[in-house]
Parts: C-alpha cells; structure tokens; sequence
C-alpha cells in the first residue's frame, strides 16, 4: 500500500473516488427515505459500521483455524453446489444439475452464503425501504 503512495496523483484518484462514492450513496439513500439527509446519513452510517463489523467478523475467522473450518465445512458443499451448475451445467453444457430435494436445504445454503458473502449495501437499502412505508 505504501508504494502505491509513490504513484503521481494516486492518493488524489483515490481521495476523489471515495468521495464521489459517498456522496452517491447519500444521494441514493436521500431518494430512499424520502428527501429526509438526515436520515440517509445515519442509514449510511449504519452501514458504514456494519460493513466494519463484518471486516472484524472475517479477521477474527481467519485468525482461529477452527472458525475457519467450520465456515468452510458449511459453505463448501453450496459453493461447489453452484460452481458445478454453472460451469459445468450452463457454460459447458456438459450434463444437468438436480434441483435441491428440499427447499430447507436452499433456505439453509442461502443463510449461510449470504452471510458470509454479502454486504451490509443490502441491508441498508431494505432498511431504508422499510422505514419509508
């Protein structure tokens, strides 16, 4: 991170972005909530922390080996799942994929993939969608 420092006119890039994309967001969310900026700046706020929360949640996983295999135990048989449709289904054409038998199994793997995999972006938009009616 500290050579990309040294790349004329990087940090200003970078500075810009962040920047652009925040004031999108809250733009976004004002349109959400219905005009009100103060709300949208605590829905993005709340956003903001969750999405570091996550971050603490995947370092503390990745720090313990026994949280990591349990993640990747219940994962990996939803992801291999889903690879297997996609590529091998659909991009190569080379067989099909059964559906999964019961729909508690679909429930459960889309529980924990989204779990791990999704950001709070989701999250806020249904909150400000819920807040709005």
């Amino acid at each position: 991170m500290t050579l990309l420092g040294f790349i004329p006119g990087f940090t200003n890039l970078a500075q810009a972005w962040v920047t652009k994309s925040y004031d999108t967001k809250l733009r976004m969310y004002t349109a959400r909530v219905g005009g009100d900026v103060e709300m949208a700046k605590q829905l993005l706020q709340a956003e903001v922390q969750n999405n570091a929360t996550k971050v603490g949640w995947i370092q503390a996983i990745s720090a313990s080996p026994v949280l990591a295999f349990v993640v990747v135990g219940f994962a990996f048989p939803f992801i291999f799942y889903l690879n297997k449709v996609v590529v091998w289904d659909i991009c190569l054409g080379l067989g099909t994929t059964p559906e999964l038998k019961y729909e508690l199994l679909s429930n459960w793997g889309t529980a924990i993939l989204s779990g791990i995999f999704i950001t709070s972006g989701a999250a806020g938009t249904a909150a400000a969608i819920f807040i709005r009616k």
